[in-house]
């Protein structure tokens, strides 16, 4: 598991590597949080490199989610394989965020 940032204007990426998962918590939250006071950041979790998830990193979208303000067009998960896209579809994230298929 390796989590990056990167920030450029107003779009913030998180890419992880591995598995997204409790171990990742900390540093999940860390990344993101000194943005979240700027109403006119996007947050983009890049999953290119993202080879599961679970329920806890799943909980941690929700908590990104819930500290935006619920407005689905200020997150994005992008680059999402077919394994990683079946579990955020069976938890119906897929209705809760924008989310893109890896091409």
């Amino acid at each position: 598991m390796a989590i990056f940032c990167k920030v450029t204007d107003q779009v913030v990426t998180i890419s992880i590597e591995g598995s997204f998962d409790v171990s990742c918590y900390d540093a999940f939250n860390e990344l993101y949080k000194p943005y979240l006071s700027s109403v006119d950041s996007v947050f983009v979790i890049d999953m290119a490199q993202t080879t599961y998830l679970d329920s806890s990193a799943l909980g941690m979208l929700l908590l990104l989610r819930e500290r935006t303000g619920g407005v689905k067009g200020r997150i994005r998960i992008v680059n999402v394989g077919e394994a990683v896209m079946e579990i955020l579809k069976v938890a119906h994230f897929d209705q809760l965020f924008s989310v893109e298929v890896r091409s």
